[in-house]
């Protein structure tokens, strides 16, 4: 990519204008990434998913509540909460969820699973029971999702021909996905 060519003018464009424009990966229906783009920020009313977690003991088991909230910027789509369990060859027993859960004993891991979280269901809780376990046990809490829509809302408008002519069809597909999510 000519990135002096993004940096002063906004266009994507090859570095040899003369070597054909990469397309699809072998077949690969979901094409090729030309642009990504990051964020980082410490402002908490960016974060579009917020989790607490309130593991308590009590006599010989932790009894662990879990709540989310997402924001309304963004509709999110399969959502998993991966919360890390004390080594157990049981599964926790699971009291309350909204969504669908299961149990990686290999990786001792409890996975919370939401298909969509939209304004039918903004919040959502989880109350499981384990054997006793110090509350450090449970983090990092790692999130995954999704989101058709971004924080840039980048669109593009056209895509022109060096060679000239009509201006080819294209298909372009806006993601959000996270890369690492993690409560601590």
């Amino acid at each position: 990519m000519n990135k002096e060519l993004f940096a002063n003018a906004n266009i994507l464009g090859l570095k040899d204008p003369n070597r054909p424009f990469p397309t699809g990966q072998g077949g690969d229906a979901s094409g090729v990434g030309l642009l990504k783009w990051r964020m980082q920020s410490t402002d908490e009313s960016m974060v579009p998913f917020t989790i607490n977690c309130w593991p308590s003991v009590s006599g010989n088991e932790t009894y662990v509540s879990i709540e989310y909230e997402a924001s309304s910027m963004f509709d999110l789509r399969n959502v998993v909460i991966s919360v890390p369990l004390p080594a157990s060859r049981e599964a926790p027993t699971v009291r309350q969820v909204d969504g669908e859960w299961r149990y990686d004993s290999r990786n001792a891991v409890l996975e919370w699973s939401i298909l969509l979280i939209d304004n039918s269901n903004r919040s959502g809780s989880m109350e499981f029971v384990v054997p006793p376990a110090d509350s450090s046990a449970f983090f990092p809490i790692s999130v995954e999702f999704s989101a058709t829509s971004t924080y840039s809302d980048l669109k593009v408008d056209n895509v022109i021909p060096l060679s000239g002519g009509p201006a080819p069809k294209f298909i372009q597909r806006t993601q959000l996905i996270t890369e690492n999510y993690q409560v601590v």
